[in-house]
């Protein structure tokens, strides 16, 4: 199984690719493999036009069955825990919506059975105040990123399976932003859960290959 992964942020991306075996540089793509999976990872930037043109060429590149996007998330519901991890079922971005794979976050329910699966919002800068977090919410999204509706846009367009897992990197409080390592101990969790659900796809052999 070949599968493209996409990380926004070399704090995000230094995770996974610390995990990744047998790995080496082409162009600007690491190539290597994770389980039994071929993999590819790419580190395309943080917001949505350098997270499309990233999905892309990624996708242009690896030509993968699947594509997974991971990394952290603001979260927009007061429920929402620091550090949960959720699985996104689509990226709702100013009255657009764009949906994920649902076979895919299925799998990534099964092994991941503490994630949340939900909707995910996608915007142009960072959310901080809780008026614009609500705002947000009433889309039935439960956080926020820079990069999953222009990732889910490109997916769609070439016609490969999306999946988005997102850890929560602060809250529906301000103040969780002030946590030095709130970021840094959810992009671990999110590599983590990218690496345990690319094993597991791998290992099932699913119609995706």
């Amino acid at each position: 199984m070949k599968i493209a992964v996409l990380a926004a942020m070399e704090m995000e991306a230094a995770p996974l690719i610390r995990r990744m075996e047998h790995t080496s540089v082409d162009q600007r793509f690491l190539r290597g493999s994770i389980g039994k999976a071929d993999a590819v990872l790419y580190r395309c930037g943080v917001g949505m036009r350098k997270a499309a043109g990233g999905a892309r060429a990624l996708i242009a590149y690896a030509q993968p069955d699947v594509l997974i996007l991971y990394g952290i998330s603001g979260g927009l519901v007061p429920d929402i825990q620091l550090h949960e991890t959720v699985i996104g079922t689509s990226s709702f971005h100013k009255e657009h919506m764009e949906m994920t794979d649902k076979a895919l976050a299925d799998v990534a329910a099964r092994v991941l059975p503490a994630a949340r699966t939900a909707p995910l919002a996608c915007a142009r800068t960072v959310i901080i105040r809780k008026n614009r977090k609500t705002r947000l919410a009433k889309s039935g999204a439960v956080c926020v990123d820079m990069e999953s509706f222009a990732v889910a846009n490109a997916s769609r367009e070439a016609m490969v399976p999306l999946l988005v897992i997102r850890c929560i990197s602060d809250t529906f409080r301000p103040a969780s932003l002030l946590g030095f390592n709130n970021g840094k101990i959810a992009a671990e969790k999110a590599a983590l859960a990218a690496e345990a659900v690319i094993k597991a796809l791998a290992n099932e052999r699913t119609a995706y290959e």
